[in-house]
């Protein structure tokens, strides 16, 4: 029956999702960010990545300050995003648990998904990252996961906040937004 249900919210939410696909302010097909790093450096920086937000969640920090991860929680980096001079990025970041570990397990699910984003500057041979949130939790489906924080960071990031000095004024699949406010947080950051 929770099968069911789940299936049934997950229909109705995806229908949603399409049926209002123009909502939110999609990043313009002029300022599309097309920055693409080879393949060994990706993999190097998914590897500092994963090290460095393991020690924040053996800790319990930022992201991953409640008591459901622990030290098997799994990090899945699902996509790097890359300023034009390599030196800045944005992560989408998947934690995967057994689902003994939620508040109210559901026993249909071995695994279930919670995720979140990353600001990160490279200086020199390290990377210094920030959590950006929001969090997306208790997912059972990794790849619907996937899609929904891909449409709220390329259609929806830009709305966040519509106050005029607001930090929020591009998506991050916007070239302009590597040179935005929000890099402000990084203060010899221009």
């Amino acid at each position: 029956m929770n099968k069911q249900k789940n299936m049934i919210l997950i229909l109705v939410v995806s229908f949603y999702l399409c049926a209002c696909g123009n909502s939110g302010n999609p990043t313009p097909v002029a300022f599309m960010n097309h920055t693409v790093k080879n393949r060994t450096g990706y993999t190097e920086d998914s590897a500092a990545i994963v090290e460095q937000l393991k020690k924040s969640l053996n800790k319990h920090e930022d992201f991953f300050y409640s008591k459901e991860y622990f030290d098997s929680t799994q990090l899945i980096i699902d996509t790097i995003l890359y300023g034009p001079d390599f030196n800045k990025l944005a992560v989408f970041v998947i934690a995967k648990n057994p689902t003994y570990r939620q508040l109210a397990p559901n026993k249909d699910y071995e695994w279930y998904y919670n995720a979140t984003c990353y600001l990160g500057l490279r200086r020199g041979d390290t990377l210094d990252l920030r959590w950006e949130g929001p969090n997306f939790s208790n997912a059972y489906d990794k790849s619907y996961l996937s899609k929904t924080m891909r449409h709220s960071y390329f259609t929806e990031f830009a709305t966040r906040d519509t106050a005029a000095n607001s930090p929020y004024k591009y998506n991050l699949d916007d070239i302009r937004f590597w040179d935005g406010p929000i890099w402000q947080k990084w203060k010899h950051v221009k």
